[in-house]
């Protein structure tokens, strides 16, 4: 059976099974001979970026600052467009992931026009969570400088794995994004945000997935700030639950 996964955050795509963490280890450099053009990597990820007409139910929850708050969210996706709502909370997300420009807009409500997230604000925590503005973009993808790390494995899928480094021109609180894609699904498995020392601190994995008739969906996708000297200790954790969907996103 072929899958169609949603990203989210980063806009994370998992394929058909089940991802769980794993180490902190980077890829053996000798296998970079092994991973394909970064140009037809970038190709068969945009395949994958196309979303199926859904209605998901969730909810976005956080021990950010052992705070362990809790919000119901609504996503709609539909071809390469994505809308949070979130349903106590005056805000709406809107990320457009056009080939080569992608966008995060956001508003209070559906009565209002969608207005551009501020470069300035992309790495602000959205709401008390540890999800930021710029998580939700996958604008990493676009960038001129990726170099390929080489092969790895996380649990059950072998991926590719490269490094994303930022031009002058590009809006990024990171040094650097690694981020591991599937072979045989061409879809996020790990994005990794690292500092100037090259320590992670931002972490983002699919931990389960659902069915929803034909297509395969995210059912917890975790987002952690990681500690930066500490190798696969999360300083604090947000998880986005899905608990049911329906085709039809009405976008």
């Amino acid at each position: 059976m072929k899958s169609r996964p949603l990203p989210a955050l980063l806009a994370f795509c998992a394929a058909s099974l089940c991802v769980l963490p794993a180490s902190a280890s980077l890829p053996d450099p000798a296998t970079k001979d092994k991973v394909p053009p970064i140009a037809f990597v970038q190709g068969m990820i945009w395949k994958r970026l196309n979303l199926a007409d859904f209605t998901l139910t969730g909810t976005v929850r956080c021990d950010r600052d052992k705070t362990k708050t809790s919000y119901p969210i609504i996503l709609r996706t539909k071809g390469h467009e994505m809308v949070y709502e979130f349903q106590d909370q005056p805000l709406q997300i809107h990320v457009v992931l056009n080939a080569g420009a992608f966008t995060v807009q956001k508003r209070a409500s559906s009565s209002e026009p969608w207005a551009d997230v501020a470069s300035d604000d992309l790495a602000k925590p959205i709401l008390n969570t540890d999800i930021t503005y710029e998580d939700l973009d996958l604008d990493f993808i676009n960038w001129d400088d990726i170099q390929p790390l080489g092969t790895d494995s996380i649990k059950t899928l072998d991926a590719y794995v490269f490094e994303a480094k930022p031009g002058p021109s590009d809006k990024s609180r990171f040094s650097s994004v690694r981020f591991w894609v599937s072979k045989l699904y061409w879809a996020f498995l790990r994005v990794d945000g690292t500092n100037a020392k090259g320590q992670t601190i931002k972490r983002v994995e699919v931990q389960d997935v659902l069915q929803i008739g034909k297509y395969y969906v995210f059912k917890e996708m975790k987002v952690a700030n990681m500690v930066p000297d500490k190798d696969d200790i999360a300083a604090s954790t947000t998880y986005i639950d899905i608990s049911d969907g329906k085709e039809g996103s009405g976008l």
